[in-house]
């Protein structure tokens, strides 16, 4: 129940941040009031703020506004995958999402009279800064953007919890809410995401397929399933089955030189997991992180990848990363497990035209499309040793409110626009999986349950239940010991 509640609140975000007229949310509250988790977390869906027909409701009208008297405002952001875009734009240059970018870091430095800074360094840098600087009780910025590695962090005690810092609303669209529902534990939120990291949207998981390859074998494409929600394992599988092709006659199939049904980077069966709805965890009446173990519906999912990733001979790419996606970008490969980042450093100077769907569901009756967003997503944190809450809290909710007015309407213009994703039916597409954005709280923990697609299928293995019985038990003491550090961070 929980994650289709949470499906629907980001459909409800997402449809209204691409309003032409950006309306927006509002909970009514008072900005300076720090959410209530026993309230927030959960149930209730933003409230809709009456609107006039002269004014439309934005979400910066929504902000209390303060004068920092020229105050720096300091940010840090991971480079990871080109991610320090988030904060990082030094000028105006033409590119859409550096221009974006700026337009936002200008709007929220005049607005609060903040003299802006931004920084970039790699993930682990970063975290190593956040432990350090709670150790020092100092915090060496006001911003920091790493990935979801900092839920290490988080079960340490050294980060600030998001349902204290004033002013910033966790039940407003420009904050995920199925992160924030999921990833709430024992009342607690030391990790957050949303509008704030505009690249955040990009991580998420999708497939591609070549026009040109089905047009040359008659194949229709498969808008109107994915569309009427019939995009299937089986439906897709029904199309790749005997696509893969022996181009050059050696007897061989061959990364380099044959045609291929898919071909991904091999954490696409992850991604393909959560698309079939293979969820491990939920956060119980109690706050607490209980594991959901269902063998059979793990093996009944298994069984259709290993038809789509073995039977039909796809390049499920173990040892160059790159080339898994250059297979695509030369024409050889009917399907492409990709992220919409990915779409533009790999597929850039694509001939052939393409197009976008969901990651399969597991069959029709399975409610909703679910997208995986990749490991590497953004996530804001703050030290446990916060020197100026009041700052931090407001400077946070403007850059993500903000944002939330100012690119996220566009940025998804741009993923849906002919640079990336070339028709209309692909722009819905696009639209519908940002939508369906999926956190599962164990895999935000590293609990590593939905891992064994990765481990299995390179090796060709079937004994998923042989996996599951000698891995469950340490599962649920990781749990347990997950459990345990938020409840001895609640003791203080």
């Amino acid at each position: 129940m929980k994650k289709n509640l949470c499906l629907l609140l980001t459909a409800a975000m997402l449809l209204v941040s691409m309003a032409a007229c950006s309306e927006k949310q509002s909970d009514g509250g008072s900005a300076d009031t720090p959410s209530d988790p026993a309230s927030s977390q959960v149930n209730t869906a933003p409230e809709e703020v009456p609107e006039t027909e002269e004014e439309k409701v934005t979400a910066e009208s929504t902000l209390t506004v303060e004068d920092f008297g020229g105050r720096e405002y300091r940010m840090i952001s991971t480079n990871q995958d080109n991610r320090q875009v988030d904060i990082i734009a030094e000028e105006l240059t033409g590119s859409t999402l550096n221009d974006l970018v700026y337009n936002r870091n200008t709007k929220v430095s005049d607005l609060y009279n903040v003299v802006m800074s931004a920084a970039e360094s790699d993930y682990g840098s970063i975290n190593t800064m956040v432990q350090k600087d709670t150790r020092a009780g100092d915090m060496s910025y006001d911003l920091y953007l790493t990935n979801y590695t900092a839920n290490s962090l988080a079960s340490s005690g050294v980060l600030y919890d998001f349902y204290k810092l004033p002013s910033v609303r966790l039940d407003m669209a420009w904050w995920d809410q199925n992160e924030v529902a999921d990833l709430t534990i024992t009342g607690k939120l030391f990790m957050a995401i949303g509008d704030i990291s505009p690249t955040e949207l990009l991580t998420s998981e999708c497939m591609l397929f070549n026009k040109r390859l089905f047009d040359n074998k008659n194949l229709t494409y498969p808008y109107n399933d994915a569309l009427e929600g019939k995009w299937t394992l089986d439906r897709c599988f029904s199309i790749a089955d005997g696509l893969t092709e022996d181009i050059n006659g050696d007897g061989e199939i061959k990364v380099d030189d044959d045609l291929f049904s898919l071909t991904c980077w091999f954490d696409y069966g992850t991604a393909c997991l959560y698309g079939a709805g293979g969820d491990f965890s939920h956060v119980d009446e109690n706050g607490l992180v209980v594991l959901d173990i269902d063998l059979e519906k793990n093996v009944a999912i298994y069984e259709k990848f290993w038809k789509l990733f073995i039977d039909t001979q796809a390049n499920y790419e173990t040892q160059q990363h790159e080339r898994s996606f250059k297979v695509f970008n030369d024409g050889r490969a009917y399907f492409c497990g990709i992220t919409f980042q990915k779409i533009e450093t790999f597929l850039r100077d694509m001939e052939d035209d393409y197009g976008v769907l969901p990651n399969p569901k597991f069959d029709e009756q399975q409610p909703n499309y679910s997208t995986c967003v990749s490991g590497a997503g953004s996530m804001v944190v703050v030290p446990a040793s916060c020197t100026d809450p009041a700052f931090v809290g407001a400077m946070m909710e403007a850059m993500a409110a903000i944002s939330y007015d100012m690119i996220t309407p566009d940025l998804i213009n741009v993923l849906a626009s002919t640079k990336n994703v070339r028709d209309e039916q692909s722009s819905q597409i696009v639209q519908m999986i940002i939508r369906s954005r999926n956190h599962d709280t164990a895999r935000n923990h590293d609990i590593q349950c939905d891992r064994f697609v990765e481990t299995m299928i390179p090796k060709k293995d079937n004994e998923l239940a042989s996996y599951f019985a000698k891995n469950e038990k340490m599962w649920n003491k990781l749990v347990d010991k997950l459990n345990d550090a938020y409840a001895k961070i609640g003791e203080g």
